[in-house]
């Protein structure tokens, strides 16, 4: 293809960025997508269809609902990985002694080799530890089971690795503790000092962390001490533009400039979108890519254990995004 004279080019990249409505020096830095855990959902039952659980017996879907994910405009992708001890829902999987089993090993190797293949720039992999894994719960110190997360991350992350695709590892799902979190502070500072010590940080953001929760935002620096990662993961959901401003000029206060993935928001939500283009405009901070979670509002599906719930599946559409820039 031939260059563009260069006023031309310029002259029309302006137009392109004043019909988006969009300042090129507030975009986001790379196209998008979706939390991608689930290829199908039967009213509110999404757990007999998680796409890692079932890549070997759906493939034939899972692929598809990439294919149409990625001919939507989506070039991104955080993939949650549920493991439990004893757990096999069709969506969380058993990780007993620090390992998935042969075949979801396997079924992750080809979920991800689908993913490259079909043309996905990045992923990030989302650690989701459920019931007695999960550190959120626990009332005191369990050490087997911080093994058994710690060696499940050893153990797939040469996986991932392989890939072949860009890659970020989200150590744990919304991990960053509130001030009252002692167990979940001692987790992730233990959790972030030995991948760091074996793997470096190149390829983590740390611990994901919710956007509106200013107590949360707090602890970053008790988490990481002076070993901070090079850029973090919000979620934002309702309010979004508010609570995207207060975290950020609550980081700018802890010295905390690093840019941003929004690892979660409304799926396909013009508020959402509208909202997180203000706020990125109003402040400056660098978001390098947004990853929708598969719920819209009304949230039909919400539950007490589960937040906000899954109410769409597979997350296909992404226009809305796309046209503020995402």
């Amino acid at each position: 293809m031939h260059a563009l004279p260069s006023l031309r080019r310029s002259s029309l990249l302006l137009l392109a960025l004043v019909l988006l409505g969009v300042p090129g020096q507030a975009r986001a830095q790379a196209t998008g997508g979706s939390n991608f855990a689930w290829y199908f959902i039967s009213g509110c039952e999404r757990e007999a269809y998680g796409a890692i659980a079932n890549y070997d017996t759906a493939r034939a879907q899972v692929d598809q609902a990439l294919r149409d994910m990625y001919g939507r405009g989506q070039r991104r992708l955080r993939i949650p990985i549920y493991h439990g001890r004893g757990l096999n829902t069709g969506t969380v999987m058993d990780s007993t002694g620090g390992d998935l089993s042969p075949r979801h090993r396997g079924n992750l190797q080809g979920l991800l080799a689908a993913a490259r293949s079909i043309g996905f720039a990045e992923i990030m992999v989302g650690f989701f530890p459920i019931g007695p894994n999960a550190p959120t719960q626990w009332t005191g110190w369990n050490e087997d089971l911080y093994q058994e997360n710690w060696n499940l991350i050893v153990n797939l992350r040469p996986i991932i690795a392989a890939s072949g695709i860009h890659y970020r590892m989200d150590l744990l799902n919304e991990g960053t503790p509130t001030p009252t979190q002692s167990v979940l502070l001692q987790y992730t500072r233990r959790l972030w000092s030995n991948y760091t010590s074996v793997f470096g940080k190149n390829d983590t953001l740390g611990f994901s962390i919710i956007g509106s929760e200013p107590g949360r935002i707090s602890q970053i620096p008790q988490v990481y001490g002076g070993n901070l990662p090079y850029l973090f993961s919000l979620h934002f959901y309702e309010n979004a533009s508010q609570h995207f401003v207060n975290a950020h000029n609550q980081m700018n206060q802890l010295g905390l400039s690093q840019g941003w993935i929004i690892g979660e928001a409304l799926y396909n939500d013009g508020t959402s979108a509208s909202q997180l283009r203000s706020a990125i405009n109003a402040t400056g901070r660098t978001v390098f890519y947004l990853a929708q979670w598969p719920v819209r509002l009304p949230a039909t599906c919400a539950s007490p254990s589960a937040g906000l719930g899954v109410n769409v599946a597979p997350p296909v559409d992404y226009n809305v995004y796309l046209g503020y820039g995402f």
